[in-house]
């Protein structure tokens, strides 16, 4: 794990996080390099609705859609970070985009052939756009495991859409979940190397003063095109 992660989880662990409220800001030493994030593809499930005439609805929050009280089942966590450049200096309006199976394995998608139930107070979609420190944050559930083929099971993951704009590279990539017993068998992570896996498999935290919803920190460091 790279300094900057090391930092940040510190970081964020020193207060509770709340669906759309800022994280604390880390402390950076400028002058580090942090390692480019892999890249992983978008898959076939990107930014549409089983219903065609229900907007995709965008939030931090994707534990809920209409009525706060009804709430998306599974196990709720906090996926949270800091956008930066290759010099590890943070990039503030960057829109960070996400979409998940809900806890059933099934994608808000109608091109989803998989035949698990879809849970109506689930979001599926997100988005934030970092603040003057780089920071985003979610609230979401742990999404499920999913059958790609009878020899192959997609382990749990949160995709990433990533982009600055004119200011640096769009990245496309995924967060998995450390101790997934699918990790070590699918295709996609083991087409990364070693090294890009540490990036992208992420260890969780608890958050402070919870006795659950575990946190877990995954920071973004994007090619930058600044002068």
């Amino acid at each position: 794990m790279n300094p900057l992660q090391r930092i940040s989880r510190r970081d964020l662990l020193r207060f509770t996080m709340a669906a759309g409220v800022g994280l604390a800001v880390p402390t950076i030493a400028f002058g580090r390099q942090c390692d480019k994030s892999p890249g992983q593809g978008e898959g076939p499930f990107y930014m549409n609705t089983w219903d065609r005439n229900k907007p995709v609805p965008h939030h931090n929050d994707l534990t809920w859609v209409n009525d706060p009280s009804k709430k998306a089942e599974g196990e709720v966590i906090y996926v949270a970070g800091q956008a930066t450049d290759l010099d590890c200096k943070p990039l503030k309006g960057v829109m960070v985009e996400i979409w998940q199976a809900c806890r059933s394995g099934r994608y808000g998608h109608m091109a989803d052939p998989n035949p698990a139930w879809l849970d109506p107070n689930f979001r599926y979609f997100g988005e934030f756009i970092t603040d003057e420190n780089g920071m985003y944050s979610f609230k979401t559930i742990k999404p499920g495991p999913y059958p790609v083929s009878s020899s192959w099971t997609r382990p749990a993951h949160v995709h990433f859409k990533v982009s600055a704009g004119l200011r640096a590279e769009m990245l496309t990539t995924q967060m998995y979940f450390a101790g997934d017993p699918h990790l070590g068998s699918d295709r996609l992570v083991n087409m990364v190397s070693k090294p890009e896996q540490k990036q992208l498999i992420i260890e969780p935290t608890r958050r402070p003063g919870a006795s659950a919803e575990d946190l877990y920190t995954f920071n973004i460091h994007l090619v930058s095109f600044r002068a």
